[in-house]
């Protein structure tokens, strides 16, 4: 039998090595030759546990109920052509945060003097302008000048404006002309204060 070199030898134990670790799955790292050398390095994942945070579909809802409590608190009241209609009824932002007053008479007016009387024809107690789609009439006993409410199936109104038959529980809503005012009639609906 020859010789074998000691470098010869070694090279032949660490192939040897390095089947036994590959075939039982470890690592072994060799620093000599690098045709030996293998490291079984798997990639890892590191698990932490954390507190439950609120799950992402809930921010937007979140934040979209915080917009709409804040447009109705604060955002413009736009003149619109008031009609009765499904799309304005209370949703649950409005049930659940703004107080419910009960249900109310409504009727409709409009600035002509036979609605408004000649001295304030046009005009509002708050001063301003009679406006459809953000003026109604209130008793301010029940719900203060310049408050907002919102009207079940109607939608956001400002009080601004008094009248001699608004008592109580009757809210009178301000539209454009007579005509429409006549053909609106009454109504009755439950009304929100947002304050």
């Amino acid at each position: 039998m020859k010789n074998l070199s000691v470098k010869t030898f070694l090279r032949g134990f660490s192939a040897f090595a390095l089947c036994a670790s590959l075939s039982m799955g470890s690592a072994l790292a060799y620093n000599g030759d690098p045709e030996l050398a293998y490291t079984d390095s798997a990639p890892t994942q590191t698990v932490t546990e954390s507190a439950p945070s609120t799950p992402p579909a809930a921010a937007p809802v979140a934040a979209a109920m915080q917009d709409r409590l804040n447009q109705l608190k604060t955002g413009s009241v736009i003149p619109r052509t008031v009609q009765k209609s499904s799309a304005l009824a209370a949703d649950s932002v409005i049930t659940s945060n703004f107080k419910n007053l009960g249900s109310f008479r409504l009727s409709f007016y409009c600035s002509c003097e036979k609605c408004s009387g000649e001295a304030y024809a046009g005009k509002t107690k708050s001063g301003t302008d009679i406006t459809e789609g953000r003026t109604i009439a209130v008793d301010p006993n029940v719900i203060p000048l310049g408050s907002r409410v919102y009207i079940d199936g109607y939608g956001l109104f400002i009080a601004e404006d008094t009248g001699g038959a608004i008592k109580e529980q009757k809210i009178d809503i301000a539209v454009s002309d007579h005509d429409r005012a006549y053909e609106l009639g009454i109504d009755k609906a439950t009304v929100y204060l947002i304050g």
